[in-house]
């Protein structure tokens, strides 16, 4: 029976509890009273997946390499659950649309056990991996398939967040309550481990010997990831739970048409077929009725203004609010009312009988509801922070001005 060596057992330990807490913590996801079961189940199901890929040496010790063919699917599932995880930010996940995405991880299982049990009858007595079985062919190039399609998987998750991300600049003013930067690192997280293993992998053809080293170090390196995803999956509201006086298909359809504004791909057969058309005179109607919400009535101030309420207010349809944005003044929702809560705030600041105010109280003043949003969203717009911007006006104002005396001309 191998002998674990002393790293070989720090290691295992390691990576034993981080297996052991991730099924646990992606139960906890699950059945967290305050989850939206619709979305974190996919999170949860990916923790649960990435935890028993970490499981993989143990079982392996366990019934030797030769019996591990049932394992060799498992990391095939994490990619399709992540790229789920990330489309169930926007719309609803049946079977149907899921049953396509699991076939070759099924597949797989096959491919694995006819190239293992062919490989096991050349070595029938050993029981550490020979070198011979890491480096040949057949498996190379099952360890090449099982590579490029999570690499496929990591670009349809980050084109589905990014797609998304897009769209709900169409449909909210204020985004930090679905911030999606955690999202990004999910995703990057998942390539990064794909990564190390691709690393890994050849330095296994050639210590075959320190085989169970490097899969302890590369599947130790997912415990802080796990711990991270599961934290910051339970801090993150889902675009259900943000607007959750409004039905479930009816902000997926709002998803669907602030995409199609986004990408600007919008099939003219359907639009003829669902829509009326929006000429040229409607959008300038509309932009003008939008300024005239947002400079006499100051909709802006309302910290949570989304695209649902100012349609509300013109009483006509929200993708027609937005197409005449997006064709008026080609800017999202998002850019149209924070550039006018910015404008506020410039002018709040600059105006001497608010010196004695704080930076935040005029950050709210202006329509925006935390300090922090203020902040990114006035630098993004003028390339100084709020406070920046008042100092650099207050020197401005005390530079003492030089007049040069006149040369009288004889």
């Amino acid at each position: 029976m191998y002998l674990l060596t002393a790293p070989e057992t720090i290691l295992s330990y390691a990576c034993g509890i981080g297996v052991l807490q991730g099924v646990l913590l992606a139960a906890l996801i699950y059945f967290h009273p305050k989850a939206d079961r619709s979305v974190n189940i996919f999170l949860a199901l990916y923790i649960f997946c990435t935890s028993a890929v970490m499981s993989m040496p143990f079982i392996m010790q366990a019934v030797g390499w030769k019996n591990s063919y049932f394992m060799q699917p498992l990391p095939l599932f994490s990619g399709p659950l992540l790229y789920f995880y990330m489309r169930s930010f926007k719309e609803s996940i049946t079977w149907c649309k899921m049953w396509p995405h699991f076939i070759f991880p099924v597949l797989f299982f096959f491919i694995a056990y006819f190239n293992i049990s062919y490989l096991a009858t050349k070595y029938p007595g050993v029981h550490g991996i020979p070198k011979e079985v890491i480096s040949a062919p057949t498996t190379i190039a099952a360890q090449l398939m099982k590579m490029t399609q999570q690499v496929i998987y990591f670009l349809l998750a980050r084109k589905t967040l990014v797609s998304y991300q897009r769209s709900i600049r169409h449909l909210f003013s204020e985004t930090s309550r679905i911030n999606l930067n955690w999202a990004k690192f999910l995703i990057y997280g998942f390539i990064v481990l794909v990564f190390s293993f691709m690393v890994i992998f050849p330095l296994m053809t050639q210590f075959p010997g320190k085989a169970l080293f490097l899969m302890l170090i590369n599947m130790t390196a997912a415990v802080p990831y796990i711990y991270s995803a599961t934290v910051k999956g339970f801090l993150q509201n889902t675009i259900w739970q943000v607007q959750p006086e409004i039905p479930k298909l009816a902000v997926e359809a709002e998803i669907g048409k602030a995409e199609e504004i986004a990408l600007n791909v919008i099939d003219a057969t359907k639009e003829k077929k669902e829509r009326p058309a929006l000429n040229t005179d409607k959008v300038g109607e509309l932009v003008q009725k939008i300024i005239l919400l947002m400079e006499r009535d100051k909709l802006y101030q309302e910290t949570e203004l989304t695209l649902q309420q100012l349609a509300e207010n013109l009483q006509v349809p929200t993708y027609l609010v937005s197409t005449a944005l997006n064709e008026g003044l080609k800017k999202t929702f998002y850019d149209v009312v924070n550039g006018y809560r910015v404008g506020e705030a410039k002018r709040l600041l600059l105006d001497a009988r608010n010196k004695n105010y704080t930076i935040l109280s005029i950050g709210f003043e202006a329509g925006f509801n935390s300090k922090t949003t203020f902040n990114t969203v006035f630098k993004k717009f003028t390339g100084l922070t709020p406070t920046e911007f008042r100092d650099k006006q207050k020197q401005v104002e005390q530079t003492p001005v030089t007049i040069r005396p006149s040369i009288a001309v004889s």
